[in-house]
């Protein structure tokens, strides 16, 4: 009997364990979904992938810094961090680590430890839903040491079909145009959410009424910094453009310029610029010219 006992418990206590893994994970699902998805349409990162490194990072919220120092996503101090800090031991004896006041600074300051930091640029190159080869990329670039962190991300991601918030990103695109007009003058351009100016806007109106900072305002925008007062129907970009286009090229029909194309076709003006071998965003191109988006 006690043999008996002894085997059930080595076969049933893995089973146990996996199903608490797995309901924290779903309690961690539930209470930070919404975050990842906001930073997903404002910095372009993969909900998916960032719940999932939330998860992997933190223990499904359940670590000791998670708990201590609203930390999720496994950052260290690094010479340039100003912000809160907490000392414990890790690959090191007292190594620094971030901390924070909210889970949603934690998840802020991930968003842009990725999008400014260059060795992970080329991720911003991939379309939001290739979770696969974001995980792939984010080991590659040395997010973390361990050579199975993208295949352990990848399973994350589909054995709780984190997936499916990447999908919100693509329906809201999708619905955008049909809504834009009649309520708050939104559409997409290049998959981007782009706002459509009204008489007498300026970029703090539209931060007032959208929730982007002017600063982000202002970044996304390059091609119409220094006009405050903003023409009706001007397109405003409501996140960081993209490196390319799904369109190979367009035929210009009229003269303009590489920052005037950015702002009508949501590419940077920087990759414009490598594309087309031009080495101002104000040389003036003529009708008939071809310029290379992709």
């Amino acid at each position: 009997m006690k043999r008996f006992f002894a085997i059930l418990l080595i076969t049933v206590t893995p089973t146990i364990l996996l199903g608490n893994n797995s309901n924290a994970r779903k309690a961690y699902i539930d209470k930070f979904s919404f975050i990842a998805v906001a930073q997903m349409t404002s910095h372009n990162i993969p909900a998916s992938i960032t719940l999932a490194q939330g998860i992997l990072e933190s223990g499904s919220g359940n670590s000791f810094l998670a708990k201590s120092s609203n930390y999720h996503f496994g950052i260290k101090c690094g010479s340039q961090w100003k912000g809160k800090t907490s000392f414990h031991d890790d690959d090191k004896e007292n190594e620094c680590f971030r901390a924070y006041d909210r889970v949603h600074d934690s998840y802020l300051d991930h968003s842009l430890f990725l999008s400014k930091n260059k060795r992970y640029a080329f991720l911003f190159e991939l379309d939001l839903e290739d979770y696969k080869n974001w995980a792939r990329g984010l080991s590659k670039a040395g997010y973390a040491t361990s050579p199975t962190y993208a295949s352990r991300l990848i399973q994350l991601i589909e054995d709780e079909k984190l997936y499916r918030f990447d999908h919100e990103h693509r329906e809201q695109v999708e619905a955008t145009p049909a809504l834009s007009l009649e309520s708050n003058n939104t559409f997409s351009i290049n998959q981007l959410n782009v706002v459509s100016t009204k008489n007498g806007d300026t970029f703090y109106k539209i931060s007032r009424r959208t929730g982007v900072t002017l600063r982000q305002l202002h970044k996304y925008n390059k091609a119409l910094a220094g006009n405050e007062s903003l023409k009706t129907n001007t397109p405003v970009y409501l996140q960081r453009k993209k490196n390319k286009s799904k369109k190979g090229f367009i035929v210009l029909d009229a003269s303009t310029t590489l920052a005037q194309i950015s702002q009508k076709e949501g590419v940077r003006i920087k990759a414009l610029m490598k594309l087309n071998l031009i080495l101002t965003p104000n040389m003036l191109l003529h009708k008939g010219e071809k310029v290379f988006l992709r």
